[in-house]
């Protein structure tokens, strides 16, 4: 939220959240994930924090490519090419942060980073400040001063001192800085304005010892000095700086200053201090602001005939929402207190359990003093059992709450509109309009005057955001400590603190939903001697999880009948939907793996998903991609299994497996080695696989689906899918080599072979008994990658499939060399090599020769490794093959360093690692600046060797 206490994307802004921005750049460079038990997110290496920095500095913008070299090379890179490959590395580096991930945007000239204002500090920063002008300008100054204070605190000089970049801090900060300083001599005006002159000068000189040649902090010295009824001090500041300008600059203060001094010489009427302005309603300077339990009635209009006191009572031992409840407060603090003003309009929104009710009850109560002529309660009964109110019956029941007889309610619905916004004109009001199934039923109701609307919904209420400007509070689950305070509070902090274990396990698979935690501790507390452990076996189950938190009533303390008022509110198609959702086995989805769920084209998709989430049935957390909490997941497939017969589950699961299977075939085909392994099958019919332009957007692709990726293996083996289980799996292994964690490849083969083996695929099976192989050798479990090797092996020669079985004779020799069993490797090269030049298999043949090579470098043979070598980057680069070329290049570095040629050594390896950062080889990367550093070493560069050596071992720290 802003100074005027602005909610910005569901989270409060500076000073009104714990933790505050996740990303912020008005200080040292920082990102924080995990709020409230917050972590710092480590963005390791200069250059990386340089390139997020620029790109969080211009949030929102799209920064080229050649502006983000400009700032990581002094004076601009000498290879434009290359300097738009390692920036693409720098940013994929970034992306694996899902945190920073979730920001970062590829556009076709550059890269552009998508913050919410309560997540960056310096937006929060910009709204504050703006926030306060305006306040300001109305003549606020206690709130404006709030904002300003608020908009300081973010900042922590010095600016991005640990990402250094001569280039951007003139660029960037520079002008931030410039901008921070006007910030402050607004804020030093409006102390100046109420009246604090003395309690401002030392604050003020600090300012003109920091910036002596800025005349504006001079004024305000000098004013706040006479004011303060010190003349003689203020003459001699100005003398003070006349003689800096002179010394320095050779100027005189300018006219500003000039005729501030001669109206301090003529003791002049205008130089008095302003008549202190009248303090705000809530203001620390209103006469008074405490709640009273009698609050006056009078108002700028007069006393009203009639005084409603409708709020529903509120929950005892409410808990929790302290962020939400502060944005609230500073709403309320910075809404206009005019009389005749606009209302201060708020929609209160979120998913069905998240309590919006309850907040909005509480909130109310806790205020209720600061609206002393009335608080209106209406349910409207947006969603639920019976009809929502019409308009005309709300204002009906409006107009009597506030003293109209029967008799004078008007007939049509826009008179009663009118009518109701006479009565509230110039009256402070709260109208809480509770269950809102849209903004075309609220829109009558809204009054005139400078009073408040809260509207609770789990629609977005879009249209009354548009028209009417209403502020926008999001309520989504609970934060853990909060959502364990509540549970606390209904069992009793002795018991959840005894299985502390349990608790948190209760909270999580609650989903931090208010309503679900308070009906299990309600079913908890009826077990006092029942240990929780015991309690949480059913929760485990989803499929009996609803049940557990079904308290039998069918209102709205049951949770599967709050959800049902939502679900049954849908269309026809966005019901299909959501149900269809629930059978997805991903974390979250994209709109065009919903489209192929659906059976439906992506626009179709995109509409019904939009459908769900302003209903709060889905949550969208960044452009095109959707989640639903557990519990909700619970209930969506729930509904699906009744609605949807077996065999169209079905057949919505395996066409989003074939659309994965596809669009994955398609990404790996630009990852190394270009896709050799995976086969051309035909895209089966209906299915629309995505396109990629090169391996960054496959990377990309990957990273964003690899959750989806592996749930959908698990669930093809699990339902004895094998072929959506092995085709996916097979084309996720170009990115699985480089990208995923050991244990992580090993378990999705393990899976695929399986799967394979249950079907009867023998081939299938050797495919995926060599890349669990590869997993092993990667974790440095040879032994064991031996024998999956030796069993691929065998079922290549079974099925008679002489690519897989030359790819796994070369593996095996690599394993042997790890083993330190050079003789049995090289008959397993000689092996692979006869099966390459048998089959005219060049590609084997070339990588054959390179890991013959590779051993000859072990054996410190080094003039048979270079001559073999050497061979390998002819074939791979008459196969077009680039990145192997780096492989043989590295190969050929190991070599000429062996043979004492050091300098040959580090250009084959500066080649070597342009390719390895092309294709996001990570591991290769570490592996070649390893080997530069080296031989840079051997050339006499220390100093070079030694920042080579560093940001190889960073690398090597941030690999998974």
């Amino acid at each position: 939220m802003d100074g005027t206490g602005r909610e910005i994307g569901g989270r409060p802004m500076a000073g009104s959240s714990e933790g505050g921005p996740r990303f912020r750049v008005l200080g040292p460079l920082t990102v924080r994930a995990g709020a409230p038990e917050e972590r710092e997110v480590p963005v390791a290496g200069n250059k990386l924090r340089v390139v997020l920095a620029g790109l969080l500095l211009r949030c929102g913008e799209t920064v080229p490519v050649t502006r983000l070299a400009g700032w990581l090379w002094d004076g601009g890179p000498e290879d434009p090419e290359r300097a738009r490959a390692t920036v693409q590395t720098y940013v994929n580096r970034l992306r694996r942060h899902p945190e920073i991930r979730a920001v970062l945007r590829t556009v076709p000239e550059g890269y552009r980073a998508e913050v919410e204002a309560g997540d960056l500090d310096l937006l929060t920063f910009r709204e504050l400040a703006a926030a306060a002008r305006a306040a300001a300008a109305r003549g606020d100054l206690a709130a404006a001063a709030r904002s300003y204070a608020a908009a300081a605190e973010l900042w922590r000089q010095p600016v991005l001192a640990n990402a250094e970049s001569p280039a951007l801090h003139a660029d960037e900060v520079a002008p931030l800085a410039e901008e921070w300083l006007h910030v402050q001599e607004e804020w030093l005006d409006v102390g100046l304005r109420t009246g604090g002159h003395a309690g401002l000068v030392p604050r003020l000189r600090e300012l003109t010892r920091a910036h002596p040649l800025r005349e504006p902090f001079w004024e305000r010295l000098i004013t706040a000095l006479y004011r303060s009824g010190r003349p003689a001090e203020a003459l001699r500041a100005y003398h003070e700086l006349s003689d800096l300008l002179a010394e320095e600059l050779g100027v005189d203060p300018g006219p500003a200053l000039r005729a501030l001094h001669q109206a301090i010489l003529t003791d002049d009427p205008a130089l008095a201090p302003p008549p202190e302005p009248p303090a705000a309603p809530g203001s620390p300077t209103a006469p008074s602001t405490a709640p009273s339990t009698a609050p006056s009635t009078v108002s700028p209009a007069g006393p009203p005939a009639h005084v409603p006191r409708q709020l529903r009572p509120d929950i005892a031992g409410f808990a929790g929402r302290r962020a939400e409840l502060a944005v609230l407060d500073r709403l309320l603090e910075g809404a206009p207190r005019e009389p005749g003003g606009a209302p201060l309009i708020v929609s209160l929104q979120g998913m069905a359990g998240s309590g919006k009710t309850a907040l909005a009850v509480h909130w109310a109560h806790r205020m209720r003093a600061r609206f002393p002529d009335g608080q209106l309660y209406l349910d409207l009964h947006g969603y639920g059992r019976g009809r929502p109110v019409e308009p005309a019956a709300a204002l009906e029941t409006l107009l009597r709450a506030l003293g109209t007889p029967a008799d004078r309610v008007p007939a049509g619905t826009e008179e009663r509109s009118a009518l109701l916004r006479t009565l509230l004109a110039g009256r402070r009001t709260l109208i809480l309009l509770d269950n809102a199934g849209g903004s075309e039923q609220v829109r009558p109701l809204m009054p005139g005057g400078d009073g408040v609307v809260l509207v609770t919904s789990r629609n977005q209420l879009r249209g009354l955001i548009v028209q009417y400007g209403a502020r926008r509070v999001i309520l989504d689950q609970m934060p853990a400590p909060e959502a364990a305070e509540l549970l606390a509070g209904v069992l009793g902090p002795e018991r959840t603190a005894a299985e502390p274990d349990a608790a948190a396990e209760i909270v999580e698979r609650c989903a931090r939903l208010p309503l679900a935690l308070r009906i299990f501790a309600e079913r908890a507390a009826r077990f006092p001697g029942t240990p929780l452990r015991r309690l949480l076996g059913d929760l485990r189950d989803e499929r009996t999880r609803l049940a557990v938190l079904d308290t039998g009533d069918g209102d709205d303390t049951d949770l599967r009948t709050v959800f049902s008022w939502t679900y049954h509110a849908l269309d026809q198609d966005s019901a299909r939907m959501f149900r269809l959702l629930g059978l997805h086995p991903g974390p979250e989805i994209g709109a065009p793996a919903a489209a192929a769920l659906l059976g439906a084209d992506v626009a179709v998709a995109t509409r019904l998903l939009d459908r769900l989430t302003a209903d709060h049935l889905l949550r969208s957390r960044s452009p095109g991609r959707y989640d639903f909490h557990d519990l909700l997941r619970d209930y969506a497939a729930e509904r699906a299994r009744e609605a949807e017969a077996a065999k169209d589950r079905d057949a919505a699961l395996l066409r989003v497996l074939d659309w994965y299977a596809a669009t994955a075939t398609a990404a790996a085909r630009h990852l190394p080695p270009g896709g050799r392994d995976i086969p051309h099958d035909p895209v089966p019919a209906g299915v629309t696989p995505l396109s990629f332009g090169g391996a960054e957007r496959a990377v990309g692709w990957f990273e964003e689906e690899l959750a989806n990726l592996m749930a959908a293996v698990r669930l093809a083996g699990a339902r004895e899918w094998p072929g959506p289980a092995w085709r996916i799996a097979r084309a996720l292994a170009p990115f699985a080599e480089f990208h995923v964690p050991g244990p992580m490849w090993a378990g999705l083969f393990r899976t695929a072979a399986k799967a394979a083996r249950r079907a009867g695929e023998p081939a299938e099976e050797g495919w995926a008994l060599d890349h669990l192989g590869c997993a092993h050798l990667r974790t440095d479990r040879v032994e064991e990658a031996v024998a999956r090797y030796r069993e691929a092996l065998a079922m290549a020669r079974r099925t008679g499939d002489r690519d897989l079985e030359g790819e796994v004779l070369a593996r095996l020799g690599t394993a042997h060399l790890r083993l330190g069993d050079p003789e049995a490797a090289a008959g397993h090269y000689a092996q692979a090599l006869e099966v390459a030049r048998a089959a005219g298999d060049r590609q084997l043949e070339a990588e054959t020769l390179n890991h013959i090579a590779e051993g000859d470098v072990q054996a410190r043979r080094y003039a048979e490794a270079l001559a073999g070598a050497r061979a390998a980057l002819e074939l791979y680069t008459a196969l077009g093959d680039r990145y192997h070329q780096g492989e043989a290049l590295r190969t050929i570095g190991g070599a000429l360093s062996g043979l004492g040629r050091p300098r040959e050594a580090a250009g084959a390896f500066e080649r070597a690692l342009g390719l390895m950062r092309e294709f996001e080889d990570r591991r290769g990367e570490a592996d070649v600046l390893a080997l530069l550093g080296a031989a840079l070493h051997a050339c006499g560069d220390t100093e070079a060797a030694r920042d080579l050596s560093r940001r190889a071992a960073a690398i090597v720290a941030a690999l998974p």
